[in-house]
């Protein structure tokens, strides 16, 4: 008897052990979030569900079909959303935090703010990007000093840009698809969104933060692009153009012309501070790439690959 109980003890733990493994093995193939989405990534031991990076696609793209996005596309705005993930949970750790105020504020200072941020989960997205651009400001940037010798050497490296020909100001939008910059032209030309925030919120250039203004004089920029400015009135919004950096959106601001020699020293004064901010601007972007790439270094990230629903070929593929 104690033999058979002792056989029938073994069958039973045996299932009992099976049954374990069985849901080992559903928690970590088929995890979820309250949301009720697969889990599709993982950032410092914070899961990121699906749901929540539809949610920032969404506001990034708007009603783009995600299905029919590139591989590439997708890996590149899941690295911006991990990234995105990465510096929130730095700026917590450092003590910051966005206040209901802060919300507020931004909102009324950006309508198009407002609209995405209309339930909790949009208004906790807009926390996190006001978090983010705190942490940048207060713990990156503050860092970045340029000094006049750093701006004369600038000057004088940039000094052809310095000449007295014709010439144009304009903003600029750099996004990675075209549906995106088709989307956001829309917003623009038909709903009178504000170009400047419009930069400030989708732009991919180093300028973004300032408004994407810069100068151009006749025959700098690539044909095409210039092509597309050519025809702009001061205000006009161009077509969406594509060049090796992306997908890009103009607008005019003014263009300049051949002065009178006193009024050419003043506009080379004004030239020779514009080359310094752009080089301030410069410095501001490669402090915030090093920090990115500092944090993205010591990071643990973990992608599963097996609810994206897409090829990841981005930058934590062998984190």
């Amino acid at each position: 008897m104690m033999q058979a109980g002792s056989g029938f003890g073994k069958i039973a733990a045996m299932k009992w052990l099976s049954i374990c493994l069985l849901f080992a093995l559903c928690l970590t193939g088929c995890q979820k979030k309250r949301d009720g989405t697969p889990i599709i990534a993982s950032v410092n031991g914070d899961t990121v569900s699906r749901a929540e990076f539809t949610r920032y696609l969404t506001v990034r793209l708007g009603d783009i079909a995600k299905e029919e996005m590139p591989a590439t596309l997708h890996s590149q705005l899941l690295d911006e959303y991990l990234l995105r993930q990465l510096v929130s949970q730095e700026a917590k750790r450092q003590g910051l935090t966005i206040t209901d105020s802060d919300i507020e504020q931004a909102m009324q200072e950006a309508p198009q703010k407002k609209a995405s941020a209309t339930d909790e989960e949009g208004r906790k997205d807009l926390a996190i990007d006001l978090l983010v651009q705190k942490y940048y400001k207060q713990q990156v940037l503050n860092t970045v000093k340029v000094t006049p010798e750093q701006i004369e050497e600038y000057i004088e490296a940039n000094k052809s840009r310095l000449s007295d020909k014709p010439g144009f100001y304009v903003r600029e939008i750099r996004v990675a698809s075209r549906e995106e910059a088709e989307r956001i032209r829309r917003e623009i030309v038909e709903q009178q969104s504000d170009f400047v925030q419009m930069v400030r919120t989708h732009s991919q250039a180093s300028n973004a933060e300032e408004g994407g203004l810069a100068r151009y004089t006749e025959g700098q920029m690539p044909t095409a692009l210039e092509n597309a400015i050519k025809p702009l009135r001061p205000g006009d919004v161009s077509q969406v153009v594509q060049s090796s950096y992306g997908f890009h959106l103009f607008r005019l601001e003014r263009r300049t012309q051949v002065y009178p020699e006193d009024a050419q020293r003043a506009k080379l004064d004004d030239r020779r501070a514009l080359l310094g901010e752009e080089l301030v601007v410069r410095r501001n972007q490669e402090a915030i790439d090093a920090a990115l790439n500092r944090l993205a270094t010591a990071a643990k990230v973990k992608i599963e690959d097996a609810q994206l629903g897409f090829t990841y070929e981005g930058r934590f593929r062998q984190n």
